[in-house]
């Protein structure tokens, strides 16, 4: 068995506390990156219509799934322009939380 001084165990037990705390940050960060482009909070500057929209642009907002995107723009083909946006919550994927998200970023003429 290995011996350490007081002095050798404090410098390995203050390696290991920064590598746990390293560890810790790492995995908050990939939380709050997966949280953040589920709920996008991202700050727009101007809003965009939604009847106008394309299906690349809509892409790359990057709030919204692929697969979501990919429904709005069908909902939209197979009933015609959005009246209102309270029309968003018949698309399957978006519910009350999203759409809350999404008001702020989309307006319909």
């Amino acid at each position: 068995m290995i011996n350490f001084t007081p002095e050798e165990k404090r410098v390995i037990l203050f390696l290991l506390i920064i590598a746990f705390c390293g560890i810790t940050l790492n995995n908050l960060a990939k939380l709050n990156y997966r949280v953040k482009k589920l709920f996008c909070p991202q700050v727009y500057l101007a809003r965009i219509d939604l009847n106008k929209i394309s299906l690349e642009e809509l892409i790359k907002i990057r709030c919204l799934p692929v697969k979501t995107s990919q429904r709005i723009i069908a909902y939209r083909l197979q009933h015609g322009n959005f009246s209102s946006l309270e029309a968003l919550k018949e698309i399957r994927g978006i519910g009350d939380q999203r759409y809350e998200k999404l008001k702020d970023i989309f307006f319909v003429e």
